[in-house]
């Protein structure tokens, strides 16, 4: 009865249920989008997006593409040094907050309410993009804080905002990558400790 009524508030409430109470996303697809070099070709930045909220299968693939498990063994679309998995993406909307917890492939909500104005950090246009991912690396799985470390981990943000970007490219959606953003707030937010911290931030919708 339980998953019925969960299916059930799936349908009347879309993308944006995800954010009122934590819920599991559809199965991300394993074919469509363009070919690896059309993809290429296509990727761009965009600072325009539509207002139209992304679908529960394009956030579903989306977060996917970004840090999804894709092999039993629990290793990640995105590499991270000595498999670390450090990097924990966490969606903002109008909504609320949530992190995306790759292994059950599911969104945990964080907060209610509209905060995309600490991603957008006076940058009017970030507040347009209805999804904003945000990377955030932590220390602790990584087991160090040293100058080396952080470092790793700034390569491993990169790299899954790049996922993101060509996950973008290839399915029809716009975004852009940044690091600008209110870290203070963000980590007041979110409740991050110390070894916690923003790195990137990818804006990410339809095509205005």
């Amino acid at each position: 009865m339980k998953k019925i009524l969960l299916s059930l508030m799936a349908v009347v409430l879309g993308t944006a249920g995800c954010f009122a109470q934590g819920m599991k996303l559809p199965d991300p697809q394993k074919t469509g989008g363009k070919s690896i070099m059309e993809t290429l070709w296509s990727r761009a930045s965009s600072t325009e997006f539509s207002d139209k909220m992304l679908s529960r299968q394009d956030l579903s693939d989306l977060l996917f593409a970004a840090i999804g498990v894709n092999r039993e063994d629990g290793r990640m679309t995105s590499p991270t040094a000595a498999n670390k998995q450090e990097i924990r993406v966490f969606v903002f909307t109008a909504r609320g907050v949530a992190e995306y917890m790759n292994k059950e492939h599911s969104l945990r909500p964080v907060t209610q309410g509209d905060h995309r104005d600490l991603i957008a950090a006076h940058q009017e246009w970030v507040k347009s993009a209805p999804v904003i991912l945000l990377m955030v690396a932590d220390a602790d799985r990584v087991g160090s804080n040293s100058e080396r470390s952080k470092t790793m981990m700034a390569i491993d943000a990169g790299i899954v905002s790049e996922n993101i970007n060509l996950y973008c490219a290839g399915a029809g959606l716009v975004t852009r990558p940044r690091a600008s953003m209110d870290d203070e707030g963000i980590k007041k937010l979110l409740s991050l400790g110390e070894g916690q911290t923003p790195l990137m931030n990818n804006p990410v919708g339809y095509p205005k």
